[in-house]
């Protein structure tokens, strides 16, 4: 009777010098591949990340109205945008009802400024309802929340300038370069520790299922490190983004108030619409266990909380 050949471990090769020498080399591709697979969409992929999420109809690309671009040129006047960056910032119609950003100022490849195609409605009669749908289904404008929805999605010049301006303040950022580093510094980091421990505690000399109780605590480190650094700078950009626009003069900040009002407003349309959890029921997105942008209700509360402080000291300047 022939004796059974023992499984092969497969994954003990691994601990050997020369599957160290792999997993050293996977760990290095793994690192180049994470900053590229963030880099690369914002720079030398950026046309094509701009067909991805660019609006079409009857398959052709919607182009930009002509009195679109003419705010936007405003909103780029009012913050003083160099000659250089204006060149490279390119408009387009984004699919959806939000901006959208791609890319930076800080790069040669220039930046997209997705502009939503409800910025071309002037009154609730401009909007073509038969063209707005979610999950193939008409929507019911006669209900509460379809005039809800018609009414947020008409926003009026200044909120559409204060829009674009938000947009191209996100773009004078080193967001695309973090937001490609993060991932790749987090992966190194839980990679040298990892092989450190192994060293340092002989761990590949025990048993597997200890090594791999380390890697999946490692693991989750990695990624909590990950979200929170991105999040917090775009909380960040966020946060200085509004202290920038308020300080543009009082109008920014009515605007400011009127423009994420609507905001809000827009998303508990959809939560009651779409009938999920995407949106919370005061408007914000629901991120879960992240963080992955200021709250719109706290863009809200700063703009109103400025807006008081501008109508008290203008009250002060008339009673003296």
């Amino acid at each position: 009777m022939n004796k059974q050949k023992p499984p092969k471990r497969t994954l003990a090769y691994f601990t050997t010098p020369f599957g160290r020498k792999l997993v050293f080399f996977a760990a290095g591709t793994t690192t180049v591949g994470l900053f590229l697979g963030n880099f690369l969409p914002h720079t030398f992929l950026l046309n094509k990340y701009q067909e991805f999420v660019q609006c079409y109809k009857d398959g052709i690309v919607r182009r930009v109205p002509d009195v679109i671009e003419a705010r936007l040129e405003k909103a780029m006047n009012i913050l003083d945008v160099a000659p250089y960056e204006r060149r490279i910032l390119k408009p387009f119609v984004v699919y959806g009802f939000d901006m959208f950003t791609a890319g930076s100022t800080k790069s040669k490849y220039g930046g997209l400024i997705g502009i939503p195609t409800n910025y071309s409605y002037t009154s609730i009669d401009t909007i073509d309802r038969s063209e707005i749908r979610f999950r193939n289904e008409q929507i019911k404008w006669g209900s509460e929340s379809g005039q809800m929805l018609q009414e947020a999605l008409v926003l009026t010049e200044d909120e559409q300038i204060f829009g674009m301006c938000k947009a191209i303040l996100q773009l004078q950022t080193q967001r695309v370069m973090l937001n490609a580093v993060f991932p790749s510094v987090s992966f190194m980091a839980v990679y040298s520790v990892g092989n450190y421990l192994n060293h340092k505690l002989n761990l590949l000399a025990k048993p597997l299922s200890l090594r791999l109780m380390m890697y999946t605590f490692l693991g989750l480190f990695g990624v909590g490190s990950w979200s929170f650094m991105k999040d917090y700078n775009q909380v960040l950009y966020d946060t200085s983004s509004d202290k920038k626009l308020s300080a543009l003069g009082p109008e920014f900040v009515d605007a400011g108030v009127r423009y994420y009002d609507k905001l809000l407003k827009k998303n508990m349309a959809l939560r009651a619409l779409i009938g999920d959890d995407t949106y919370t029921s005061k408007g914000n997105e629901n991120f879960y266990l992240r963080q992955k942008s200021l709250p719109l209700t706290i863009h809200k509360a700063f703009f109103e909380e400025e807006w008081k402080k501008l109508k008290g000291e203008k009250q002060e300047q008339v009673a003296q």
